[in-house]
């Protein structure tokens, strides 16, 4: 079982995928505008309150008006306030929500499709002491292949040191242009020395489904991670073992940071039949969004893997599928990242991205600083990649394969 630390330590997810991924936030930013708000106020109150939040305000323009008469470089006018907007943002004291220049941003919504030039890595920052720590190397990346693991803290990127430095910063560090090399520095739990990693930058083209057929009539598919093209492999994938003549499926979620939250409901919907899969409600309880699915489903049993690094849509999808009975869950418990990002475009090509509610489950719960149960606790054991378990060693998945074939044997 995890420590108190231990929980506190895991509940920071992020979750980039290297570099700028949309991983768990974007799709269920979309559509919701919590401006909206303050713009149907009567003119009088926004006035009145505007006038009151000048006031507050004039400290702040004093200090630009000092700067640009007595600083002894000349700093335009936008520079001061970019930089106001993003301390602004950084006082919020929350990982998830930033300040986005127009190249941050362009960088950001190029991520949304799911590919990007860089070295391959999710990525989060460590709530205590505010290390950059590696959530999951994507598969087959040079990350992956280089052999870096989840929980590895990178502490240096070439002759930058990372301590201090924002997850943005951290990776705008690590992206660049496939082919140019690119030095990082890690610390291991375990592990004395500092490891040394020379990677090559290259295209990361996100494959986000694996799929296969193991013994005894039983399907496999592996998610990734969530972005715009997943549901379309979801649904090959299904097809394909379909073909195949399955009776049964292992969902594998371990290790998944999560991503697009539309793409979570449309692999929710394939699976569980009609139902609610996942709501939000922004800090005075009123509900924002809800999420259905329609009437078809696998009709099959079902059991979902999960572990600590299976976040944010990953947990979505495995909490649905649980509070409707509709699979299994085997493994450890999720990450807990249950909060909702909006992402909006500022008129200099900025963007913002802000935290804006929090995801609850179809019986009511909450994800977030708490993740989901397993409905069968399993530990994986030692293992030299916790990324990468041989199947014949790998404890979680031979329990999902027995609970599966004991349903099939007692014809459910």
């Amino acid at each position: 079982m995890l420590t108190g630390k231990g929980k506190k330590f895991i509940r920071a997810l992020i979750s980039y995928l290297l570099v700028f991924t949309v991983a768990f936030f974007l799709g269920a930013a979309l559509g919701v505008k919590p401006l909206s708000a303050l713009r149907e106020k009567p003119p009088s109150e926004v006035f009145s309150r505007e006038s009151s939040e000048f006031q507050e305000l004039k400290p702040a323009i004093d200090v630009m008006n000092y700067i640009r008469e007595r600083y002894i470089k000349d700093v335009p006018v936008n520079v001061l306030v970019q930089g106001a907007i993003k301390g602004m943002v950084q006082a919020l004291g929350d990982p998830y929500s930033v300040f986005m220049d127009a190249e941050e941003f362009q960088d950001f919504m190029i991520s949304v499709n799911g590919s990007f030039e860089g070295v391959g890595l999710s990525l989060d920052i460590d709530e205590e002491t505010g290390s950059i720590i590696v959530i999951a190397p994507i598969e087959d990346t040079p990350a992956q292949r280089a052999g870096i693991r989840p929980r590895d803290r990178i502490v240096k990127v070439d002759d930058v040191e990372l301590k201090g430095k924002t997850l943005d910063e951290a990776v705008k560090l690590l992206r660049g242009r496939k082919g140019t090399k690119v030095t990082v520095y890690i610390e291991r739990p375990g592990v004395k020395d500092l490891l040394k990693y020379e990677l090559v930058r290259d295209d990361i083209r996100l494959k986000t489904v694996k799929r296969d057929v193991l013994g005894d009539d039983i399907g496999y598919v592996k998610i990734t991670s969530f972005d715009t093209h997943t549901p379309e492999e979801f649904r090959d994938a299904l097809s394909y073992l379909r073909q195949k003549g399955v009776k049964a499926l292992v969902l594998d979620l371990r290790n998944n940071p999560g991503g697009s939250l539309n793409a979570a409901v449309e692999v929710a919907d394939a699976l569980m039949g009609k139902g609610l899969v996942v709501f939000t409600e922004d800090r005075y309880g009123h509900r924002l969004e809800e999420y259905y699915s329609d009437t078809a489903s696998l009709n099959m049993p079902l059991a979902v893997l999960v572990n600590e690094n299976s976040a944010s849509a990953a947990e979505i999808v495995a909490g649905a599928l649980q509070d409707t009975g509709r699979g299994v869950l085997v493994g450890k418990k999720t990450f807990g990242k249950g909060t909702v990002q909006e992402l909006t475009p500022l008129s200099n090509g900025s963007g913002l991205k802000i935290t804006i509610a929090r995801y609850f489950l179809p019986s009511g719960r909450s994800i977030d600083g708490k993740g989901v149960e397993p409905n069968v606790e399993v530990a994986q054991g030692k293992t030299d990649n916790p990324f990468d378990v041989p199947p014949e060693k790998d404890e979680q998945l031979k329990k999902a394969m027995d609970i599966l074939k004991t349903s099939l044997r007692a014809g459910n």
